[in-house]
């Protein structure tokens, strides 16, 4: 009994990979060369595709939410409020952490002892080790809550999107639940067939949602990135028909320059997305997300360049008394 709560305790202090909230946004710039290497082959292979893709993603932009619907001004009032529910929940989860932690020493010594005072240790530790277990299903829920908010508040989604995505993190969230609850049975008391059946329910948890929340994040800031690349199409439609009037062979150039990165940016969106969709293991989605946020570095990239490229044909454009609207609100044409 002894010996697998010692067990117990060593994976409760482990549980720091639970937090979910330690969102790593950095990317690996490694192999570069490989990698540009095989967006070349890329871009040839789906250059067939190119149409249709363009299409799809026109297609989403149009159908995607406004700001103005009831929906996403309420959800975008709950995530202040749920933010600051997470932070409370991460503040908690240190605390447990390390309480616990402090416990570990005394707790070993106590052991082999069979006094008043060592008995009441074992059992404040078996206490404390509950706690630290659902603070870590609380921060879990509270970041894929967090999650939901944003998701519900993305006018970058559409309706379906949005649906889809909100209901598979609401089936995370009941699996956390559940697992929850489990733990709440703890006691100085329980045996160590409930102890290692309640730390086994939320690790398993834990390992089913990573892989859910990583993906359901992907594919919010991949519908970002979609809207920016179909307003980027759109300008560059309402530039080159100005472009055509006028016989200049800059302008005909910088175009060629702008479409080409748009195109570029089109295809590490796709690449990204290629990421988001395929089956993913626990132990892959770490690497599958940097994979991920790779592309998405590289698609911004090239949508920073085409906005630059474009403020130099808007200023030839000027000068020969031609000019465009930069705004796009809808994707009607």
């Amino acid at each position: 009994m002894k010996k697998i709560f010692i067990m117990f305790v060593m994976f409760m202090l482990s549980l720091s990979t639970i937090a979910i909230a330690e969102d790593n946004e950095t990317s690996s710039n490694d192999d570069s060369s490989d990698s540009n290497q095989e967006e070349t082959q890329n871009n040839q292979e789906t250059s067939d595709s190119s149409s249709g893709e363009k299409e799809k993603i026109r297609e989403q932009f149009k159908e995607r939410r406004k700001e103005t619907t009831a929906e996403v001004r309420e959800a975008r009032q709950n995530l202040v409020s749920l933010r600051e529910a997470y932070k409370t929940a991460k503040e908690n989860y240190q605390v447990k952490k390390q309480e616990l932690s402090q416990l570990r020493n005394p707790y070993t010594r106590c052991l082999s002892s069979e006094t008043e005072k060592c008995k009441l240790k074992v059992k404040e530790t078996k206490l404390k080790a509950k706690e630290h277990l659902i603070n870590s299903a609380d921060l879990i829920i509270s970041k894929l809550e967090e999650l939901k908010t944003k998701i519900q508040s993305s006018t970058d989604l559409t309706e379906e999107e949005v649906t889809e995505l909100t209901q598979e993190i609401d089936e995370q969230i009941a699996k956390v639940q559940e697992a929850r609850s489990t733990l709440e049975n703890i006691n100085e008391e329980t045996s160590r067939e409930d102890i290692k059946a309640a730390a086994s329910t939320i690790r398993e948890a834990w390992k089913e949602v990573k892989v859910h929340y990583h993906k359901e994040r992907l594919k919010h800031f991949g519908a970002r990135l979609r809207t920016l690349i179909a307003k980027a199409e759109i300008l560059g439609e309402r530039a080159q028909e100005k472009v055509s009037e006028l016989n200049s062979e800059e302008l005909n150039s910088l175009i060629e320059e702008y479409n080409t990165n748009v195109e570029n940016a089109k295809e590490q969106y796709n690449l990204a997305k290629e990421q988001w969709e395929q089956e993913t293991t626990p132990t892959e989605v770490d690497e599958n997300v940097r994979q991920a946020q790779q592309y998405f570095k590289e698609a911004n990239n090239y949508l920073k360049e085409a906005r630059k490229t474009l403020k130099e044909i808007i200023q030839k454009l000027k000068e020969n008394n031609q000019e465009i609207s930069t705004v796009v609100e809808e994707a009607s044409e």
